[in-house]
């Protein structure tokens, strides 16, 4: 007894169903890809938007407010930076002791390594009475701060400091290097600088004077035309130009390796003589 296969009307309608379940499947699966595609492009666009608009946000310079008049504060030495002496305070000098003035920026990768290598050495001398330290803070490396002329902000900052609370200047001075920013970074902020103020013992009033920007309005002029004189005197250029850390020693300018704790002592022992 034989069978047939059966390949009549109803063999032919399932066949058809099946192809018609089978596109709208593939239709669907085609769907959800081309909405995840989507979707992942709409994503991508939507961040790297959000980059851009970073990225303008981030370069835009800061707006400062105008700096008033120039004005002197009363704790330069004639030199015209901030002098300390043995007892420690902004505005001191040592009586008949050499005298070491530091061109810096606070901004200077230099000028970190520097403090970092004798900060504490030229601090125990001049504890000793063996030195006086007169610092210039300066602003030559605006530049490299994205706009914000943190060298100015900071050498504003440290003048505000050494007028309204001297006996923390120096110690100011040294957390400022401790923590530098890094060149070509926004540097730190007003309210970051203010902290620092606090954290070596500045009281809270004087520090919010940084955090306000009255520091910037008060001394960025001053700072501005120590920069220009610095950049001027032929005594302080190397090569022609004036660069930071620039040292000078009783007088003359430091030409050694002050990397050399020696070298700098020797020159240190040499003005004594003079």
């Amino acid at each position: 007894m034989s069978s047939k296969k059966t390949t009549g009307p109803s063999s032919r309608d399932d066949a058809r169903a099946l192809a018609a379940t089978m596109r709208a499947e593939q239709a669907a699966r085609e769907k959800r890809v081309k909405l995840v595609t989507i979707s992942a492009f709409g994503v991508a666009v939507v961040a790297l938007v959000v980059a851009i608009v970073w990225a303008v946000v981030a370069s835009r310079p800061v707006t400062l407010p105008e700096p008033a008049e120039l004005t002197t504060p009363s704790v330069v030495s004639d030199s015209g930076g901030i002098s300390v002496g043995a007892e420690g305070a902004a505005g001191t000098a040592t009586e008949g002791a050499p005298v070491i003035d530091l061109y810096l920026d606070y901004m200077c990768t230099w000028c970190g390594t520097f403090e970092e290598t004798n900060g504490e050495l030229v601090k125990k001398w001049r504890e000793a009475g063996e030195v006086t330290v007169v610092f210039h803070p300066v602003t030559i490396l605006d530049r490299f701060s994205r706009g914000t002329s943190y060298s100015t902000r900071a050498a504003a900052a440290a003048v505000w400091v050494a007028e309204r609370s001297p006996a923390q200047f120096d110690a100011f001075n040294a957390a400022m290097f401790a923590n530098q920013p890094e060149e070509n970074t926004k540097g730190l902020s007003d309210r970051q600088i203010a902290d620092i103020a606090t954290g070596v013992g500045v009281p809270e009033d004087v520090a919010n004077g940084i955090a306000s920007r009255e520091s910037y309005t008060r001394y960025a002029r001053w700072v501005g035309s120590q920069t220009e004189q610095a950049s001027a005197n032929p005594k302080l250029l190397t090569e022609g130009s004036f660069s930071t850390p620039t040292v000078v020693v009783g007088g003359e300018k430091f030409t050694g390796d002050w990397r050399d704790q020696t070298q700098l002592r020797a020159a240190v022992d040499a003005a004594a003589q003079r």
